[in-house]
């Protein structure tokens, strides 16, 4: 196992903590800044607010119920049902703009949001939202709420600056070097994959999939059912028969090719490309896989190959 690997990782500099926000601070920013999203909230402050919207939901979820009895006035009926709404729509607004600002927090973008859409995304965003706050300054701006007499305020109150920030060595390939990658190396192990690279090429895995295994099951039934609308000729026999050969291949070689990013992307994580087998533990192996596969990739060199295409500093070399 990687021995520099935390389930929540420490902070760098305990002497050099984030703001702590009041609790009128966190229900101010949450609920009168659903729309800042250029900013970024502490870890105390999110899972505060996160609290504060599922009572607020368990609420509502509770007097639903009543506000729908028939017995009641209608008028009273349609002014807790808008009540109501407008408490479960602002607090969805207000708990989207706490989760972006986490993220900023940890100097990932808000579009990391929309991995809560997948089940393993949604896993990794929670991983997220319990690590702390990056001792330096990020690109989305700084606390909503801070006390520039608090010691260490001072730090995180710094712009960002691109020239003087360290630089991030990870590549950033192009969708076709991506595409090379998965289907034309992927008999290559011995190196190592972005996380990007990866989770794209997983994408275009699932797509292709899908598509080979609804040609290959239109195919056989065609081939197995027998209709009176369609007729099928020696000829038709032929085309389906291909089609199910072509696809049954291309099938196979789509699971080769996304079982060989899979390793070289634990490579990148510096994990053992072993770790692929955790997936055979019932029940959780798989969540645990993609734990390991959302790991960011470790810039100092390891015990495999580089990069598969070249770093962008390294084009016109």
């Amino acid at each position: 196992m990687n021995s520099d690997y935390y389930f929540i990782k420490p902070y760098d500099n305990p002497n050099d903590l984030p703001p702590k926000e009041s609790f009128n601070d966190i229900l101010n920013e949450t609920y009168m800044h659903p729309f800042t999203w250029n900013a970024r909230t502490t870890r105390r402050s999110f899972w505060i607010s996160t609290l504060i919207n599922i009572i607020l939901f368990f609420i509502c979820g509770s007097i639903l119920p009543i506000a729908l009895d028939s017995d009641i006035n209608t008028g009273l009926k349609w002014i807790d049902l808008i009540v109501i709404a407008i408490i479960a729509i602002w607090g969805v607004l207000a708990s989207l703009g706490q989760t972006i600002r986490r993220l900023h927090d940890l100097n990932y973008s808000g579009y990391w949001y929309w991995a809560s859409l997948f089940t393993a995304g949604g896993y990794f965003l929670f991983y997220l939202a319990l690590q702390p706050s990056v001792q330096r300054p990020v690109k989305w701006g700084g606390y909503l709420f801070i006390d520039p007499n608090q010691k260490g305020s001072a730090y995180y109150l710094q712009a960002y600056n691109e020239d003087t920030e360290p630089i991030d060595l990870t590549p950033v390939p192009t969708v076709g070097q991506i595409i090379k990658e998965h289907y034309f190396d992927c008999f290559n192990w011995k190196a190592r994959s972005t996380r990007t690279s990866f989770w794209i090429g997983s994408a275009v895995s699932v797509i292709a999939t899908c598509c080979f295994a609804l040609f290959i099951g239109l195919s056989v039934a065609l081939l197995v059912i027998k209709s009176p609308y369609i007729s099928i000729d020696t000829g038709m026999v032929i085309l389906l028969g291909v089609t199910i050969v072509a696809s049954t291949i291309g099938l196979i070689w789509t699971l080769i090719a996304q079982l060989g990013h899979l390793v070289r992307r634990l490579h990148d994580a510096n994990f053992n490309g072993a770790w692929f087998w955790i997936c055979i533990v019932p029940y959780i192996g798989f969540l645990l896989l993609d734990f390991l596969l959302f790991h960011p990739s470790v810039n100092n060199d390891n015990d495999w190959d580089d990069y598969l295409f070249k770093h962008k500093d390294q084009i016109n070399k």
